[in-house]
C-alpha cells in the first residue's frame, strides 16, 4: 500500500537542487526543475547499469530540429554515467523504451516535501 512519506524540508531541496532520500528500502531523488521550480521524484537507480540516476542533470528534451528546444516536448533526466535519458513524467528511457525508472508523486505541505511511495 502506497502512502505519503515526509522526506525533506523544501528549503533544503531548493537550496541543494535535489535531495536523495530513502523510503521503504528504496533510494529516491527529489529534484527541482530549474525552469519552473516544480519538484520531481524518481528512483535513484538507472536501470541501465544501476548508477545513481538522480545525480544527473535535468534538461529540456530536444525537438527533431537540431538546436531547437520545446517545453511542450517535456523534460528528461540524463544519467551522469552513460548519458541515457529518462522522461520525468513517465519514467521511460528515451534511449531504450523497454527500460523505465519509477516516478513518484510529490507534494509540499507546511514547508516539508512528501513523496508517495
Amino acid at each position: 500500500m502506497r502512502e505519503w512519506h515526509d522526506v525533506a524540508s523544501l528549503e533544503k531541496v531548493v537550496r541543494d537542487g535535489r535531495a536523495i532520500v530513502r523510503v521503504g528500502g528504496r533510494e529516491i531523488g527529489v529534484l527541482v526543475d530549474p525552469s519552473d521550480g516544480s519538484l520531481k521524484a524518481l528512483r535513484n537507480r538507472c536501470p541501465h547499469v544501476g548508477s545513481p540516476l538522480c545525480l544527473g542533470t535535468l534538461r529540456t528534451r530536444e525537438s527533431g530540429t537540431p538546436g531547437a528546444y520545446s517545453l511542450e516536448e517535456g523534460k528528461v533526466l540524463r544519467c551522469p554515467h552513460h548519458g541515457w535519458e529518462f522522461d520525468l513524467v513517465s519514467g521511460v528511457c528515451l534511449d531504450d523504451p523497454g527500460m523505465r525508472v519509477a516516478v513518484y508523486d510529490v507534494k509540499v505541505l507546511e514547508g516539508r516535501v512528501h513523496v508517495l511511495a
